[in-house]
């Protein structure tokens, strides 16, 4: 691992330090799962920022309070539309609802602080984005007309929106913001992918999202969906190499290239475990 990568390593793990430390409370941590980092999304923010010629200080307090968003929004995104009687169940319903409202409040407080007036209005639009795409998804969903593409597509923005947003707004030239933007949203597609495909392989849930849609035509059957998931993962991978390629910037493409690895790495195992099979 060369020099640069090292160092970069060390400052995505210090903005995902100071995203806990932000977040944590014991009482809350005993009743709500809290969703996962989306750790990669972070670093190609930070990385972004940082290739732009934003500053490491300034850069890391958008990539913290982009951090504390997209936390907020996936923790609202886990409540559930029933709940049983118990009052355990109920204390679940009401902290995650809670708790996805305080890690949203922090992006504000953490803004407003360092001046960066312009980027709470940025994000609140997107996060007014995010939020009308997944009520777009419910209500199709809930009529029946949402087809599979249409689900990723919803999916690409609930996932990317935050993300795009300060892109969109950062990117110094037409070409940078393009490149940014689709890496972000085919590295993003190729992380849901990997993991619907192990929520099949490992965990034993019932299918959701995308795999939901393959299982509803006539006579598919699971191995026939990880077939379809394993293809399509592969495919976006590839997508992401070969946008890596057009990057001229030697440091840039040496981190990009870490970033993408990861996601290799876990298809890799994933079909090692069905050769083993």
């Amino acid at each position: 691992m060369s020099k640069e990568q090292n160092t970069f390593i060390d400052e995505i793990r210090a903005i995902i330090d100071q995203i806990y430390q932000r977040i944590s409370i014991s009482y809350v941590e005993q009743y709500v799962d809290i969703p996962a980092m989306a750790e990669n999304r972070l670093a190609l923010l930070y990385l972004f920022l940082r290739n732009q010629g934003m500053d490491k200080d300034r850069a890391r307090t958008f990539s913290v309070t982009t951090g504390l968003m997209q936390l907020g929004l996936d923790m609202h995104e886990t409540v559930k539309n029933t709940y049983g009687d118990s009052l355990v169940e109920e204390r679940n319903r009401q902290l995650t609802v809670l708790a996805g409202d305080y890690y949203s409040s922090r992006y504000y407080q953490l803004l407003a602080r360092s001046g960066e007036i312009e980027a709470i209005r940025v994000l609140a639009d997107a996060i007014q984005r995010v939020n009308e795409a997944k009520m777009k998804l419910y209500l199709r969903e809930k009529e029946g007309r949402l087809s599979s593409e249409e689900y990723l597509q919803l999916r690409t923005i609930i996932d990317t929106g935050l993300y795009v947003a300060v892109i969109d707004k950062h990117a110094g030239t037409e070409e940078a913001r393009r490149f940014w933007r689709s890496l972000l949203e085919e590295t993003a597609a190729v992380e849901y992918m990997i993991s619907e495909w192990e929520q099949l392989k490992w965990q034993e849930q019932a299918p959701i999202g995308f795999s939901r849609f393959l299982l509803q035509k006539p006579g598919a059957t699971i191995s026939q969906v990880l077939s379809v998931i394993d293809s399509k993962a592969t495919e976006l991978l590839d997508m992401c190499e070969q946008l890596l390629r057009t990057l001229h910037q030697t440091e840039a493409q040496d981190v990009l290239t870490w970033i993408t690895s990861r996601y290799s790495h876990r298809v890799n195992r994933l079909r090692r475990v069905v050769e083993e099979m």
